[in-house]
């Protein structure tokens, strides 16, 4: 979550789907697709605006159209908010289609602002055409600004408590930019962060590293296959020969985890530890194995072989709503960014996500 205007549409959705006594998910959809429609019907290429192919030239702004899976994009931007919306206690839940309003949440809805807002739409998705409808999109429109109250809200909920989650990344915002990854190499944490959270930081960051040189192993392999079912032959490699295709990348990955290995030890988690645990210790045809079973989407391990999984010769997802990176902080951590941005636009200034707008923009 890098910019604030997603929480306001999933509160209102989920306060919405709580009056309706139905799920949250499709009300979430249709909240979202509404407040994508003056941005679309302007063509507005932006970042934040999602739809603007598929939904150019839709008649039907309607909730009962607007909450059909088809009408709108595939990932609308509500499923990046399932974390934030319980972490900040504006919703109660573990997933979207189940949530229930929170007491940040019913804060939230109880500002003025919000409360003619959630007004307008709730008459709306009970099929109505309400006065200030236009109104609410256009307030509520990706590229608008949040009400001042409401960002003090966010502001506070985000950065404002006491507990270790909150204390850590209000630590990271008193930082004003970084951690770099130069930053990272230090042992020392920077001025201001514990040496846990710091720790921490160091060891995601190296086991993002770790994690990419294993994708290398994997998408060299989905390479070499796909020639094969290019050539009209069946797409399975033997180990042997599989291990001479992924000589360099899997040389690589062991190098990675003898680099950086002492980092993610430091911060003792199970899930990085076990990869980085299979990278040293294991065979090659044993961590070829590993690696392919823990993926089974792009390339799959049967019978001593490797071939190709569902998934094979698709590009990887590159979400086009998410910022362009700055170098000062380190690319590995994209929540890093993510929460600078969100902070200096709830802070009053211009998100500085928002200086490069996409090109295209992802439907």
């Amino acid at each position: 979550m890098w910019f604030p205007m997603p929480l306001l549409w999933s509160v209102l959705a989920v306060s919405i789907a709580e009056e309706l006594g139905v799920s949250a998910l499709p009300v979430g959809n249709a909240v979202e697709a509404l407040m994508m429609r003056k941005a679309i019907e302007q063509g507005l290429a932006d970042r934040r605006v999602r739809g603007l192919r598929k939904m150019q030239g839709l008649k039907d702004w309607s909730f009962k159209n607007l909450k059909r899976r088809s009408t709108y994009v595939i990932q609308p931007m509500r499923m990046a908010m399932v974390q934030p919306l319980v972490a900040l206690g504006f919703v109660r839940g573990s997933r979207f289609g189940a949530f229930t309003i929170h007491t940040a949440g019913a804060q939230m809805l109880n500002l003025p602002v919000m409360a003619n807002y959630r007004r307008v739409l709730a008459a709306w998705a009970h099929g109505g055409s309400p006065h200030g409808l236009n109104k609410v999109i256009e307030d509520l429109s990706p590229n608008a600004a949040v009400p001042p109250a409401v960002r003090k809200l966010i502001l506070a909920q985000l950065v404002g408590g006491d507990d270790p989650s909150t204390l850590r990344r209000r630590a990271l915002v008193a930082l004003k930019t970084g951690p770099s990854a130069a930053q990272l190499d230090a042992v020392e944490p920077l001025s201001g962060i514990t040496a846990d959270h710091w720790t921490d930081l160091r060891a995601g960051a190296a086991f993002m590293d770790l994690r990419s040189a294993a994708l290398a192993v994997l998408y060299r392999l989905e390479e070499r296959l796909l020639q094969i079912r290019d050539a009209n032959e069946a797409a399975w490699l033997p180990f042997g020969e599989a291990n001479k295709t992924v000589g360099e990348p899997l040389a690589a990955l062991r190098q990675c985890a003898r680099r950086l290995g002492a980092r993610i030890d430091a911060a003792d988690e199970l899930s990085s530890r076990k990869l980085l645990s299979e990278v040293r210790d294991f065979s090659d045809q044993q961590l070829l194995q590993k690696l392919a079973e823990r993926d089974g989407t792009v390339i799959r391990w049967r019978d001593g072989r490797i071939g190709l999984g569902p998934a094979a010769g698709e590009m990887p997802s590159i979400d086009a709503s998410e910022p362009v990176k700055d170098a000062e902080f380190a690319p590995q951590l994209f929540r890093l960014y993510n929460l600078h941005c969100l902070v200096t636009e709830l802070n009053g200034d211009v998100n500085p996500g928002c200086r490069d707008t996409a090109a295209e923009e992802r439907a």
